[in-house]
Order: C-alpha cells, then sequence, then structure tokens
C-alpha cells in the first residue's frame, strides 16, 4: 500500500521515508527468507524508530559550531527519562532499534499473545516487567503490527491503568498498522500518539493485515 501522508488522525503520525518502498516490498514477499527479513525490517524499524524519538519532548538550545558562535537547536530529554516497552515477542525487534538510538533509556517487557482458539482473538496478559518509577517517564510502547489493536489496548491498560503513565507520554509505534486497530486504540486511549510506517487496507476473517506481511515474529525469529 502506498504511504499516505495525510492519514486524517491528529493522533497519528505517519513516518515518511524515500527507502520505505523498496523496503517494504522486501519484508512482504513470501519468497523472503528470514536472514533477508531480519536484515531488511530492521532498516525499517530504524528509520521507524527515529521517528517515535523524534515525537518525544525536546528543549530549544543554543549551540556554537566550528564556525559559527551562535546556532538554535533542539535537545532531547535525559535519555534515562524514556522507557522503551516491549509487547514479547514481536516487540522485543522494534525495542532494540530505539534502544541503538538511546542506549540509556529504560527497558520494560509485556508479554501478551492473542488467544487463537477464540474468534475474536482475543489478547492474553502472560507477564509484566517494568520500572518502578515509569509513571513519571516517558514511554516508546513497540509493537511492529497494529491489527485488531487488542494486543496495544491490552499492554496500554497496564501501563495507564495500573501504573499510572500519562496516555499523552505513551508513543506506541508500529510498522504496519490498519484502519481497524488504529480506530480501536483511538477510542479507548484517545490521547496515546501512534507513530507508523504504513497503514495498511484492512483486517481478514482470520484477523490478519492485509495486505500486511504474515506473522511478524514468526519471520523475524524464523519460527514458521
Amino acid at each position: 500500500m502506498q504511504h499516505n501522508p495525510n492519514h486524517p488522525s491528529n493522533k497519528v503520525v505517519l513516518s515518511t521515508q524515500k527507502a520505505y518502498n523498496a523496503l517494504f516490498t522486501k519484508v512482504r514477499n513470501v519468497e523472503t527468507r528470514s536472514a533477508d527479513f531480519v536484515f531488511y525490517s530492521k532498516r525499517i524499524m530504524r528509520l521507524l524508530a527515529e521517528d517515535a524519538v523524534a515525537e518525544l519532548p525536546h528543549d530549544e538550545v543554543t549551540i556554537a559550531t566550528p564556525c559559527a558562535p551562535s546556532l538554535p537547536g533542539l535537545e532531547l530529554l535525559a535519555e534515562d527519562n524514556v522507557c522503551a516497552v516491549s509487547i514479547i515477542r514481536a516487540g522485543d525487534s522494534l525495542m532494540e532499534s530505539v534502544r541503538e538510538i538511546l542506549p540509556r533509556c529504560k527497558i520494560g517487557k509485556i508479554l501478551i499473545q492473542r488467544d487463537e482458539s477464540s474468534k475474536e482473538k482475543k489478547p492474553k496478559l502472560f507477564y509484566v516487567k517494568l520500572p518502578e518509577n515509569i509513571k513519571d517517564m516517558h514511554v516508546i510502547l513497540c509493537d511492529p503490527m497494529l491489527a485488531t489493536g487488542g494486543s496495544a489496548v491490552a499492554a496500554l491498560k497496564v501501563l495507564i491503568e495500573q501504573y499510572g503513565v500519562a496516555p499523552e507520554k505513551v508513543i506506541f509505534a508500529n510498522v504496519i498498522s490498519c484502519p481497524e486497530g488504529i480506530e480501536h486504540l483511538k477510542q479507548v486511549y484517545p490521547l496515546v500518539k501512534i507513530v507508523t510506517a504504513c497503514v495498511d487496507e484492512s483486517l481478514n476473517e482470520e484477523k490478519y493485515i492485509v495486505p500486511g506481511l504474515g506473522d511478524y515474529g514468526d519471520r523475524f525469529f524464523n519460527s514458521l
């Protein structure tokens, strides 16, 4: 699907990079083997992670360059006030891309799995490990695919309702999303910002994104 920079929600930030079309062609292709999938998806995730980090608060600063005494610029808030939270397992891959950019950020983990036996593919929460003071941090929640939105909403419920994170301080970063998942997340947590690289057409009957790329975790971790 073409990347549309005019997506109609002020809470959805569409990452726009010229490299995406060629990179997505690689990762979407059913013939792409796991090693190549990892290589090309890491390139996508690094670009996406940069755009997600850019949405964090920055301070205006003035610096001196070797050739100019004064130049206005922006400086990111303290890295140790940012927590990258992975929705295990696929989210681990995107979390590592964030960590490469912010090596001093905190790390959190939430294990949620879809119940494949249910028609609605409802999420089940199994495990949570977050920093004790996460309620005072800015959070980048990482999961490469936003399909039904069930896993994302379940993870946000943990962050916001159990740990007290302000929803406006959460950025949900994902590689591919779809209108159904975006709408679900917006209805439940409208103040959470979504940063995505692509909005695909829809979900199929099995609740997979179309055209999508299949199961991201299985392809990335070579467990098909």
